[in-house]
């Protein structure tokens, strides 16, 4: 039976929620499975087929709405620069790029590098792409980094030049997004839908997304880099069920999936023909509060409740001891070398938190919680840090709800606390800002401003020397335990696992969470 049989009727055999996961995806011309062997180098051809975590329902280059979607925009879209394998900010559709001085940062284009439609990317799509991301009415990812941009202008055929209000230390990161495509000014202004259409320079053109079943991506014949992309397709099937898309990897129905759950890592790991590729570095959970409504503007109740997390239990009962506990520092020391100085600055002490809790006159306290059902390296620790909670004398009431049900509810504030799972957009401290930031996005779900952290945070954006800018970090996070808007759980490992003929992929340990390597990723023996 081949794989394309399989996959028609391999869904049946693994139960419905495969079923609705792998569905019937689109067909690809049988020769597009075919490998052509390359003695001298990686293979060209095949399909990848991809178990994906979620189904992505917004498209948008400059907008995402999770890990699901960043791993399909970085193949149909470029930005100026991207991360390597290891992390490193690199060359995309930039050949130079850097400051002139400490207000103004040069771009150099790559020269004949064409769109999907066949047009040619000029410096005026370059600067139409980062006026659209800082426009407010896109709701750009990338759009809170580029607020330092004072100008962003073409000078000549083959320039753009930024200028700066003041210096920005974090704006290389924020080129490097997975949200910080460059568009075709012509193509938008067409008036093409952005969530469901797709038309960038990558190296994958977009086929078709069948909601709920899959998304489908073939080679791009005239990428500027003309080896790549060496697959002739790939094929995303979104899986939300955790075993239903380790199944799918162990039965040869995908060759790839991303998010391997924690209680799965050993099979993983422990399988001869799979690989598992991740870091620890990134990915934590947290649970916020809505520090405006009562009683959780009161700091006393919200370090009441971060005592009352027990951080190692939560780490060995929800991930199976893959991870970290996090009783410190937000940033890894990966980035932050300040880090483990913080180390030990909220303990797991009950007591402590009955006492916090007595003071406040809130013995007994209701705490209504809600997380989302879709990620089990979300919903898991949630469920886990109950006891510890229960412990302290709360009475908890924990809703689980779908994906983007759940992220409506938390920008809405429905409930006064959530418990979330996310990462830094980018290995250096700098990041701080989108979860203690008075304008960060998950501090605006927490009703969260302090003008002493905004202002440090100002800082360490403008300061150049790091040694002093770990100073003004180390600083910032010391304020945030201190009034704990937010307090973090677990640091997760979390990957993607693969077969080993599956050749070229690379999980970047620091810089962000990317698919680029996609872009390079071939395949060793026939489909």
């Amino acid at each position: 039976m081949s794989r394309r049989s399989f996959l028609a009727g391999g869904a049946a055999a693994l139960g419905t929620t495969t079923l609705a996961a792998c569905g019937n995806p689109v067909t690809l011309p049988e020769s597009m499975e075919a490998i052509r062997p390359n003695p001298g180098g990686p293979n060209r051809g095949g399909a990848l087929h991809f178990g994906l975590s979620t189904d992505p329902a917004n498209l948008d280059p400059h907008v995402s709405t999770g890990s699901a979607s960043d791993y399909l925009r970085q193949l149909s879209y470029n930005g100026l620069v991207q991360y390597d394998g290891a992390g490193e900010i690199i060359a995309d559709l930039a050949t130079e790029f850097g400051w002139t001085d400490e207000r103004t940062y040069k771009v150099k284009l790559r020269p004949g590098v064409r769109f999907h439609d066949g047009s040619a990317l000029t410096t005026e799509d370059v600067v139409f792409s980062f006026r659209r991301m800082m426009d407010k009415d896109t709701a750009a990812t990338s759009g809170p980094l580029l607020d330092q941009v004072a100008s962003v202008e073409a000078v000549d055929a083959t320039t753009v030049v930024f200028g700066f209000k003041q210096p920005d230390v974090a704006f290389p990161f924020a080129l490097a997004a997975p949200t910080s495509n460059i568009v075709s000014r012509k193509w938008i202004e067409s008036g093409a839908n952005t969530k469901t259409q797709v038309m960038g320079t990558g190296p994958f053109r977009f086929v078709e997304r069948i909601p709920g079943v899959s998304t489908t991506y073939v080679r791009f014949d005239d990428y500027f880099e003309p080896e790549l992309p060496y697959l002739n397709g790939i094929v995303f099937q979104p899986m939300s069920d955790d075993y239903a898309r380790v199944t799918a990897l162990r039965t040869a129905t995908v060759d790839m999936i991303d998010y391997v759950p924690a209680t799965h890592v050993g099979v993983i790991t422990g399988n001869p023909r799979l690989r598992f590729a991740s870091d620890k570095t990134f990915g934590f959970g947290f649970v916020g509060f809505v520090t405006s409504r009562r009683p959780f503007d009161d700091v006393r109740v919200r370090r009441a409740v971060a005592m009352s997390i027990n951080r190692p239990s939560v780490l060995d009962t929800a991930l199976l001891g893959n991870g970290r506990p996090m009783d410190g520092a937000l940033m890894p020391e990966i980035f932050a070398p300040y880090a483990r100085q913080l180390d030990g600055s909220m303990p797991y002490d009950p007591e402590q938190a009955k006492y916090l809790l007595k003071q406040a006159g809130q013995e007994g306290l209701t705490l209504p919680v809600v997380t989302t059902s879709s990620y089990s390296v979300i919903a898991r620790p949630a469920q886990a840090m109950l006891p510890g909670l229960r412990a302290a004398g709360m009475n908890v009431n924990l809703t689980q709800q779908e994906w983007l049900t759940f992220r409506a509810s938390v920008s809405a504030k429905s409930f006064p606390v959530h418990s979330w799972g996310t990462a830094p957009k980018f290995g250096d401290p700098a990041s701080l800002r989108d979860f203690i930031g008075g304008t960060g996005t998950f501090a605006k779900n927490l009703d969260f401003q302090d003008d002493r952290i905004d202002d440090l945070l100002d800082q360490g954006r403008r300061t150049t020397d790091q040694a002093l800018r770990n100073e003004i970090y180390l600083e910032a996070e010391k304020r945030a335990l201190e009034l704990v808007p937010m307090t973090y759980t677990v640091r997760r490992e979390q990957g993607e696992a693969h077969y080993h003929y599956v050749r070229g992929y690379e999980h970047p340990p620091k810089g962000a969470w990317t698919a680029t390597a996609l872009r390079r990723t071939w395949m060793e023996k026939t489909a």
